[in-house]
Parts: structure tokens; C-alpha cells; sequence
């Protein structure tokens, strides 16, 4: 469709022509140029007054013999026709095509039948950002690209300060219309996502974090510490250290800084260390990093409800021995994605966190050595502008700020005065994408394929939505025929299950009996969670499943063997003399009955010293086995299945070894597809 003819001066970047016919802000045009090529052109304003239409326009560029965009030497003559640009010129001129290795993030805006595509070997190599103000769409978007990485086996570590990225377990069952039109259906990553936190109290679907202190040195150790040390007190841990032959143990270190000379520095630095040791965050056997950076698979650090300070000092060690690892070749090349990262990486005025250093080291030589960053900000003024400047590829959402819109406009290359203007008027759900070629190009972010968990900003729905819960879904359990009981649920619904296996797939629904005790374990409490049917202490709440009680056969044990197993579970290791102290028993009868419980396989006997078995070893690490998750009323229609051990058995068997303060009776809830 011709839309007019070019009018006034025109140069190699630019023209305008007089709009003769029906045309909008930011429509593709092509032009017939005079080398004979075709050349693609985007509006960039539009003007209006009595007597006449004006449209503003920048020149793209056009492919050359071999296939590249080029840009133009010579001006487009006035005179000559603007064609409104169809979407196979728009394609092929744009090399929008879908590659290998490409993520597939939308479609571009006004052009519904041409998908936009990253180039994931480039965001890889050459680092993304996100950036966006708070309700943009900012995580939506991230968690598009996250879906296409792991769709792709790409491992990926996400530093999640809110807990934002987790719903990337469970399926989208909505938005099933919008899917159908961006040609793309739910998916669950249920198998592929990992969560991990310093507290699994506060986030008790998470494994544990450790942090490594065996390869920290004493200027890491100084770094990772909440306040400055003083130069009295930093050669008080310089000498502790070098005592300790440079080992970090933080108990060794505050007993070999107890034994130094009395002084005001020294008892403000055992307290400083003293309230490091008890964070829990440090140990002689970490998480290791091979086991956070698999193929296929994707960590997220969930940092939700954890100190400002702490998470800094988490996220410096993890991202430190992260990189060093990855220099090493020890773990695969991987994607990392920082969350707030204005918290991580501040701009230099706003001071300097703990993880500034190490991640500006990323920003810089990471693509030598196959690891990406993503640096996500809702306040891009705020992030170090040597970190921005490093990423080739951006994703610009809604911002209003005037100190963010000019902090993007310097850091972002193809960002003109026009297009800075574009920014606080982007609608919700769309992004301006700068990188895949010399201008930002406008891309409707396409739906997620997994469940959001925040609050949704779509491109097709002009509101706010809450989805983790619904006021309707809610409403639906408490209306819902069934009887009600206090159950353990799933973090998905039978719906995700169905989503998850297709809708003809046969589900059982069931209810497991089961008890949630809280005990207590020399003045420390932990709730562990037992079913009543294989008597299995249940630490995969999806498959309700764990090592079981069964497997030790203490019914055969006389009154005598079981006070020895009540010292030795709390003891470990220990010699006869250490039993003899604790247990009350007469000596005469001590070594027989050690030696009969070596005999069944709960001891295991080394010359004079003793362990426990394995078998026994479980049942003194059973804290470990901590559970978290609340009992909630609800009505269900699941298949309650019989229970078939009493809850007092349970009590008195952990009552042999531990106290059991509290007792709630429950069911968990179960979902199996039927083969």
C-alpha cells in the first residue's frame, strides 16, 4: 500500500514524507532506492496540522548480495513512493528468522505473524539487561527468556532476592487463548528448577545454601564481614589466621582469638564473628558448585526474607566461587541472573556492595570464559554504568523516571532522542529490545508458558492480576463439595497435574495419613514429618516418600541396649567409658550389651572406639530431615487413604531418642498418573 511520497530534505539516516493514507507511529516502510534495492524505514513521529499529514521516519537499512543489512551511502530522492512494508520484507530484512539457538520472546509490535528472536549464543557472550520500573513486566519478561534457556538445557543460577522465579515449576492454566494465538502451549520445569536458600525456614521448599569457608583466604574473610575492621583488628585475624595455618574455621578462629591479649578490639571482633558463625551460612562441606551448575538444569537462590547484609555476603561468595570455578573448567559455561541488581552492583555514589567488585569482573571478562550475566533493575540510574554499558543486548520496559529514562539512553547503543521519549509511553507487557540489529525494535513479550507468580503484566490484558491465589480460586475451596481436612498440599493443583500430562491422562488424587511432630533435641525444636502407612520420615513432599522406620527393628530391643543407643545416637562416636558416664548402667553389664548391639548392626566396633551404624546414623541426623510446611483446612473430593500404623508407635519410637512435644494429625496430599 503506497502511504505517500517522500517530501524536503533527505539523508542517509533519515527523510519524512506526507502521509496520504492510513499509517501509525512506528510502522515499517519500504522504499525503493535508487541502487535498486528495496531499503526498510520505521515511522519515528508523526505530525499533523489543517492542511497536512507529516511522518517523521529513520532509515533501517537493506540487505546487500551477501545477505547483510548495510546502511545507506546516498539519500533517498524526494519524490519517490513509501510503501507500507509487508512482514516477509520486514523478515528477511530484519534476519528475524528463527536460528538455532534463539529464544523466542514475542512477536514484533504490529506484526502479529513475525516472532522476535534472541540470539542466545550473543546474550550468552555478550550479556543482557533488564530494565524496567516496578509492575512494567520486568520479571514477567525474564522468566519468558528463563523458560526458552531451559528449554534450550542451558544451565542457569538465578540470585532471586523476592522469591519471583519458582512458579517456573508449575504450568500456566491460564491465558490459554493468548498461547494458542503466540503458538506455544504450558510446560512445567518441575524437574529442571532447583531452589536453594541460606534459610529453608523462611523458604522450606529450598535445599540448604552452605557457603564454602574451606577456600576463603584472610582478605575474603575481611571482605565478607558486616562492618570494617579496624587496622588493630584486621591484624588480630591476620595473626589468628596465620596460627591456624590459614584455615577458616570460625570455631578455631574465635577460640584462638579468646587466647590473644585482652584488649577492646579483640572482644568487638569475637562478637563480630560470633554473629557470622551463628547466620549458619558458612561450612566444611558446602553446596557444591558442580551441583548447582548442571546442564538442563536451573538454581534459583532464593533469598526472599533474608537480611540486605546477608544477601550481599551471599551473593559475593557464591558469585566469586562461581567464576572461579568456571575459569577452572569444573563447571559447564552458564547464564546468571541477578535480581535487583541496583542492590548488588550500585552505582559508585551510591556506595560499594560487597559483591560490586566480583560482578564488575563478570560484567567485563566473563564472555572469555562462557559465562553470561543478566543485570534486572527496576532503577537503572542506580546500577554501576561501567555493569550496563557491558551488555549487548537490552530489554527496556515501561520507565517514567527521568534519572532511570537518561541512565538507559547513556548506556544503551541505537538509543536516539526519539526513541528516549518512546520509553515512559511503552504499554505494559511490550518491550523495546536494543541489540538484534542497530535500532531498538518494539516486541510484544509473548505469555509465559509457566505460571506467574507475582503480579502479571500482560500486553493483552490492560490490568493487574494477583496469580499466585485468586480471590476465586480461594472462594472455590471453600465451596467446593468434600469433606474437609487438614492437609500437607502440593505446590501444584490437580489442574498443573493435568496441564503437566495432558488432559485425558487418569490421576489419583489421594490423601496420605500422616503426623507432623515437633520434638526437641537438647533445647533445639525441629518438626519432622512421618507418613502412617510406610512409617517414612518424608523429606520429597512430591513423591510423599524418605527413608522409613521400618528398616530399624527396634522392637527386639531390651530395656539396657536401648538407654546404650540413647547416648550413642547423641555422641556419634565414643569409646565404652563415654557410654558407661552417660548411661547409667553397671560396667559388668556394659560390654555385653555393646557387643550385642554390634552383633545386630546398630554399632560398629573399630579396636576400642565406636560408631554408629548407618541405620543408626539416620536416626541421629533425623533433624535434618526438618520439615516446614504448614497443615491447612481445606475440602477436597481426594481418596483418603487407611492409616496403618497408630501415631502412638511413631511417638514412641522417637520418644527413645528424642522428646516429642507436639503431635498434629494430617494428610498429605498425593498425585500419581496412572501408567
Amino acid at each position: 500500500m503506497i502511504l505517500g511520497k517522500i517530501i524536503g530534505k533527505s539523508t542517509t539516516r533519515d527523510f519524512q514524507f506526507k502521509l496520504e493514507n492510513k499509517a501509525k507511529k512506528f510502522d515499517y516502510l519500504q522504499i525503493m532506492h535508487s541502487s535498486g534495492n528495496f531499503t526498510l524505514a520505521q515511522i519515528e513521529e508523526i505530525e499533523k496540522d489543517h492542511e497536512k499529514t507529516i511522518a517523521f521516519c529513520s532509515i533501517i537499512g537493506f540487505k546487500d548480495e551477501n545477505n547483510q543489512l548495510k546502511a545507506l551511502r546516498y539519500p533517498l530522492e524526494p519524490g519517490i513512493e513509501v510503501l507500507k512494508a509487508n512482514d516477509e520484507f520486514i523478515q528477511e530484512t530484519l534476519k528475524l528468522e528463527n536460528k538455532t539457538n534463539t529464544a523466542y520472546m514475542g512477536t514484533l509490535d504490529g506484526h502479529t505473524n513475525i516472532p522476535v528472536f534472541l540470539d542466545l549464543n550473543k546474550a550468552l557472550t555478550k550479556h543482557v539487561s533488564v530494565l524496567a520500573k516496578s509492575g512494567s513486566g520486568k520479571s514477567y519478561s525474564v522468566a519468558v527468556l528463563l523458560e526458552e534457556l531451559l528449554e534450550r538445557k542451558i544451565p542457569v543460577i538465578v540470585i532471586d532476592p523476592h522469591g519471583e522465579y519458582p512458579s517456573l515449576k508449575y504450568p500456566n492454566s491460564k491465558d490459554k487463548e493468548l498461547m494458542i494465538k503466540f503458538g506455544i502451549e504450558p510446560k512445567s520445569f518441575l524437574k529442571q528448577v532447583v531452589e536453594f536458600s541460606p534459610d529453608i525456614k523462611i523458604n522450606p521448599d529450598a535445599k540448604p545454601l552452605k557457603l564454602n569457608s574451606r577456600n576463603m583466604n584472610s582478605s575474603e574473610l575481611i571482605h565478607i564481614l558486616p562492618t570494617k575492621l579496624s587496622s588493630s583488628q584486621m591484624g588480630l585475624v591476620y595473626s589468628a589466621l596465620k596460627n591456624l595455618g590459614g584455615q577458616v574455621n570460625f570455631n578455631d578462629l574465635l577460640i584462638e582469638l579468646e587466647l590473644t591479649e585482652d584488649n577492646n578490639s579483640k572482644w568487638t571482633l569475637i562478637n563480630i564473628f560470633e554473629y557470622v558463625k551463628k547466620l549458619n551460612l558458612f561450612s566444611e562441606s558446602p553446596t557444591l558448585m558442580n551441583e548447582l551448575v548442571q546442564h538442563g538444569k536451573m538454581s534459583i537462590i532464593n533469598l526472599r526474607g533474608i537480611a540486605p547484609d546477608i544477601q550481599g555476603m551471599v551473593a559475593y561468595k557464591l558469585i566469586n566461587d562461581l567464576f572461579t570455578e568456571r575459569k577452572k573448567n569444573n563447571i559447564p559455561p552458564f547464564f546468571l541472573v541477578i535480581e535487583e541488581c541496583h542492590n548488588f552492583i550500585p552505582e559508585r555514589s551510591f556506595g560499594e556492595a560487597k559483591s560490586s567488585a566480583i560482578i564488575r569482573q563478570v560484567a567485563a571478562e566473563g564472555r572469555k570464559f562462557g559465562l553470561g550475566l543478566c543485570l534486572i533493575s527496576q532503577r537503572p540510574s542506580r546500577v554501576e554504568k561501567s555493569a550496563l554499558s557491558q551488555c549487548s543486548t537490552q530489554i527496556i520496559l515501561k520507565v517514567t523516571n527521568p534519572n532511570d529514562v537518561k541512565a538507559i539512553s547513556n548506556s544503551v547503543e541505537g538509543i536516539t532522542k526519539n526513541t528516549e521519549k518512546d520509553i515512559p509511553n511503552l504499554q505494559i507487557g511490550s518491550a523495546m529490545i536494543a541489540g538484534l540489529i542497530d535500532i531498538p525494535l518494539i516486541v510484544n513479550i509473548r505469555p509465559r508458558k509457566t505460571k506467574h507468580g507475582g503480579e502479571a503484566i500482560t500486553s493483552f490484558v490492560q490490568e493487574t492480576v494477583i496469580e499466585e491465589k485468586e480471590f476465586s480460586e480461594i472462594q472455590e475451596e471453600y465451596t467446593q463439595e468434600g469433606e474437609s481436612f487438614p492437609i500437607i498440599k502440593q505446590r501444584f493443583t490437580l489442574k498443573d497435574v493435568k496441564i503437566m500430562h495432558g488432559d485425558d491422562t487418569k490421576i489419583d488424587h489421594e490423601l496420605i495419613p500422616a503426623v507432623l511432630m515437633t520434638c526437641d533435641n537438647d533445647g533445639e525444636e525441629f518438626k519432622i514429618l512421618i507418613d502412617l502407612m510406610n512409617l517414612q520420615i518424608i523429606d520429597n513432599l512430591e513423591e510423599v516418600s524418605g527413608e522409613s522406620l521400618l528398616k530399624l527393628n527396634l522392637q527386639e530391643i531390651n530395656s539396657n541396649q536401648e538407654k546404650i543407643l540413647d547416648v550413642a545416637v547423641k555422641l556419634k562416636e565414643f569409646k565404652a567409658a563415654d557410654i558407661f558416664s552417660k548411661s547409667g548402667l553397671q560396667f559388668s553389664e556394659l560390654y555385653d550389651t555393646m557387643n550385642i548391639l554390634t552383633r545386630k548392626g546398630y554399632l560398629i566396633k573399630n579396636e576400642n572406639d565406636y560408631t554408629l551404624s548407618p541405620q543408626m546414623d539416620f536416626i541421629a541426623n533425623i533433624n535434618k530431615k526438618e520439615f516446614y510446611q504448614p497443615i491447612q483446612f481445606s475440602r477436597t473430593n481426594a481418596k483418603e487413604q487407611k492409616a496403618k500404623y497408630e501415631y502412638t508407635v511413631v511417638k514412641d519410637f522417637i520418644n527413645k531418642f528424642f522428646q516429642v512435644k507436639e503431635i498434629k494429625e494430617c494428610f498429605v496430599e498425593k498425585f500419581s498418573v496412572q501408567s
